[in-house]
């Protein structure tokens, strides 16, 4: 199952087991075997190739069919330098200010809700332009 997974999303970007193999850090043959089932990854492998292809652990591993790679939302809501980033963003936009005129008096979950629905739709954009 790993292996198939990992050749069809190789495949499916492009790349070659030489591009995968130098971002891991390991020779092209070690990264065939996994591909071709003859050796499985250790954790802090298959943590790199689900980085490397965006898809989940649990899909490389076929826990499931479903590639998404599970977000840590705390980690992007309450990142501070992004947050910080965006909202600065967000005041400077004047449509979104008519929008939404008491911007200023909202409470910090008010714009984090507001900042994980835009994130949410840009994800969903993003997904839907890959395909």
């Amino acid at each position: 199952m790993l292996g198939n997974r990992l050749k069809l999303l190789r495949k499916n970007v492009a790349k070659t087991q030489e591009d995968v193999a130098t971002y891991l850090g390991i020779t092209r043959g070690a990264y065939s075997h996994f591909e071709n089932d003859r050796n499985e990854p250790d954790n802090e492998m298959l943590s790199k190739l689900s980085c490397y292809f965006h898809v989940s652990t649990d899909y490389l591993l076929g826990h499931t069919d479903d590639p998404t790679p599970v977000r840590d939302v705390n980690q992007d809501l309450y990142d501070e330098h992004n947050y910080a980033e965006e909202l600065e963003a967000l005041r400077n936009d004047e449509e979104f200010r008519l929008e939404f005129q008491d911007f200023d008096k909202w409470t910090d979950e008010e714009k984090r809700n507001i900042l994980f629905a835009i994130r949410a739709n840009r994800a969903l954009r993003e997904k839907n332009e890959e395909k």
